[in-house]
């Protein structure tokens, strides 16, 4: 996992969490006697059930000064955040257009998707988005298959994917057509007919962008290739309904894996295309300005 700037922990306390001490304590009560008290202790879990207390790593209460606090543009770190073994892997630097365009958009981007409840936004990034961009300049009615990325590389279990795993399995494996390989099941894993239709979609290579180089960034969009960038997210962020998200607010949430698609230089914004269908945000897209992205922005990558 790349080294990044230590997170708080938040830990929710609910009265679902609750119900574990009922065994605990069930054991003293006998008869009538138990029964009251039983009607007593879920009397107590229902207040748990309705109210949530945020704490900090050592269990003390997190009040809401410290919780939007911790969103400060002048005290968070700028990135990007490189593992160790990321710091291997080259930048790729283009020349930029004499011609450059107060606000460029990529065309022919997919639709946005949705990824449901699954930690899945690295593959719907990388590979539903990218690939398919990719792969129809000469297969018009390709889509890739992000539950085939998921599900190959999540080792049975519903957790977030880095983009350096993510690019290496597109390099050395590909992505199959979602009309080959597509399921609701996060834990189906492709069989070897299914890999050996993903073979004829992989990408040629990747590298690394400079986030903290706005040329660097433009310069890729210009090519015609979409920056795949983690970002650090907020509660905000969850339920954003407009286009621009204009400062993360609420508990970090962890770390999201977008599309960056575009920019307006008039504006100093990233405008991106995530994975949480088109009723999200602006059909599915969202705009975040320069100076909030060189803090929240952890990795970015580009594919060939």
């Amino acid at each position: 996992m790349p080294h990044l700037p230590r997170l708080p922990r938040f830990r929710r306390l609910q009265g679902l969490q609750a119900l574990r001490v009922i065994p605990r304590y069930g054991s003293f009560l006998s008869g009538s006697i138990r029964w009251v008290g039983v009607a007593i202790l879920m009397t107590f879990l229902s207040t748990l059930v309705s109210s949530c207390v945020t704490v900090d790593e050592q269990g003390n209460p997190l009040d809401e000064k410290k919780k939007n606090a911790y969103w400060n543009l002048q005290k968070l770190p700028e990135g990007p955040f490189w593992s160790d073994r990321e710091k291997d892997i080259p930048f790729l630097v283009v020349g930029l257009p004499s011609d450059l365009p107060q606000r460029f958009v990529l065309e022919n981007v997919p639709e946005p998707q949705d990824q449901g409840r699954l930690a899945a936004g690295t593959a719907y990034a990388a590979g539903y988005l990218l690939m398919s961009m990719r792969e129809r300049k000469v297969s018009p009615s390709y889509t890739c298959s992000p539950e085939f990325i998921y599900n190959s590389l999540n080792g049975g279990k519903n957790v977030g994917l880095e983009i350096l795993e993510v690019m290496e399995f597109l390099k050395g494996v590909g992505c199959a057509d979602r009309s080959q390989f597509s399921t609701v099941d996060p834990f189906i894993r492709p069989d070897q007919d299914d890999i050996a239709a993903a073979h004829e979609h992989r990408i040629q290579g990747f590298a690394r962008v400079d986030l903290a180089r706005p040329t660097h960034i433009m310069a890729n969009l210009m090519e015609g290739r979409p920056v795949i960038v983690t970002l650090q997210v907020s509660e905000n962020f969850l339920s954003l309904d407009d286009m621009e998200w204009k400062k993360p607010e609420g508990l970090p949430v962890g770390r999201h894996t977008v599309a960056l698609i575009g920019f307006d230089r008039s504006q100093e914004v990233w405008i991106f295309q995530n994975s949480a269908g088109e009723d999200w945000g602006h059909n599915g897209r969202f705009s975040l300005h320069r100076q909030w992205f060189s803090r929240l922005a952890t990795q970015g990558y580009v594919a060939w």
